[in-house]
């Protein structure tokens, strides 16, 4: 009898031990799901686009970035490839990607890309604006060739961000139909745009309306103006 008592014994223990392990596992399981529902009730999906147009008045080109999640974005990195390599700066740029045309008559709007960027905003990074003129026409329409023409293998446009829990991706131009995850951003404070913002020339040439580079801030009114 004493015997019986003992494997009695044994056996509630192992039953208790058992029930113990699985309600620690169910704890645990249920963390895990609520931390996935957590990242996924913030994650954000940055896009990339670039486009040309022709209007009456004037031919343009943009490039812009969107967040089409539903958490801000923590926008790191922004990098520029032109002919395979990486833009350095403004004369750079001019050299590799501009008609000689093209040059003494652009007027451009440059934003950082880095900062935080909120769910469902967008943000044109680069707007270049020409006149309509028939040199200047031509000469944008082998702009646009060139660029469709090697975009996704010499020239693109790539950020990479983050969300709020340090999850990261890298998302361009031509890439993938979603964004890339990485470990992190490891180019971070990386930023073309401002390094053409601090090597870009100051108006010249014809002058047409609004003629010459210009920041985001530079394109509104300051709490100052009249």
């Amino acid at each position: 009898m004493a015997q019986r008592g003992l494997n009695f014994e044994t056996v509630g223990s192992i039953v208790a031990m058992v029930v113990g392990l699985s309600a620690l596992f169910v704890a645990w399981d249920q963390a895990q799901i609520m931390r996935k529902q957590q990242h996924a009730s913030v994650i954000p999906i940055v896009n990339v686009a670039g486009g040309f147009s022709s209007v009456a008045e004037e031919n343009v080109m943009t490039i812009s970035i969107q967040n089409d999640g539903i958490g801000p974005a923590l926008v790191e990195s922004a990098q520029l490839v032109v002919a395979g390599e990486r833009i350095a700066d403004w004369p750079d740029l001019e050299a590799r990607l501009l008609p000689e045309a093209l040059r003494p008559r652009l007027d451009v709007s440059l934003s950082s890309a880095i900062g935080v960027l909120a769910a469902g905003e967008r943000l044109d990074v680069l707007v270049a604006r020409w006149p309509r003129e028939p040199a200047v026409d031509a000469a944008f329409r082998v702009l646009q060739a060139d660029v469709y023409g090697s975009m996704g293998d010499t020239t693109d446009f790539g950020v990479c961000y983050c969300s709020v829990f340090d999850k990261c991706w890298r998302t361009n131009a031509t890439g993938a139909a979603r964004p890339v995850p990485v470990a992190a951003c490891e180019d971070a404070g990386e930023d073309v745009i401002a390094r053409l913002l601090q090597t870009a020339p100051q108006p010249s040439g014809a002058p047409f309306a609004g003629e010459g580079v210009r920041t985001g801030a530079e394109t509104g009114d300051g709490p100052g103006d009249p």
